[in-house]
C-alpha cells in the first residue's frame, strides 16, 4: 500500500460518508444497553488551539470508544460553538483594544 503524499481531504470524506450512510452508521436505535455519556464544551475561539486541545478530545475519544465496546450505547458528537457566544465576546474584547464601538464596526463590514 504506498500513502500519497498530499492528503486529499474530498476524496477520503466522500468514501467514508459513503460507507457510513451504505451501513447505517448515523441510525439509532433505542435498546436496554447501559447508556454511556460524556459531558463536551463547545471549542470556542477564547484562544489559540494548542496541545491541550488535541488531548482533551483523544481522551474523549478514547473514553467513548471503550465504552462502546464495553457494550454500552455511547454516542460521541464533538462539534463548535454554535451560537458564537464565545466568538462574539472575542470579537468585541478586539475591538475594545481598538477602540471601536460594536455599531462602529457592524456599518463597516455588514
Amino acid at each position: 500500500m504506498q500513502i500519497s503524499p498530499k492528503y486529499n481531504h474530498i476524496e477520503i470524506e466522500k468514501k467514508w460518508y459513503s460507507y457510513w450512510m451504505k451501513n447505517e452508521l448515523f441510525k439509532s436505535i433505542p435498546d436496554d444497553k447501559e447508556p454511556f455519556t460524556i459531558v463536551i464544551p463547545p471549542p470556542n475561539v477564547t484562544g489559540l488551539l494548542h496541545m491541550g486541545h488535541m488531548l482533551n478530545n483523544t481522551l474523549q475519544d478514547i473514553l467513548v470508544r471503550r465504552a462502546r465496546m464495553l457494550g454500552k450505547n455511547a454516542c460521541w458528537v464533538p462539534g463548535t460553538d454554535h451560537a458564537s457566544i464565545a466568538t462574539e465576546a472575542k470579537v468585541v474584547e478586539n475591538l475594545k483594544k481598538r477602540e471601536l464601538v460594536k455599531t462602529i464596526f457592524l456599518e463597516m463590514n455588514f
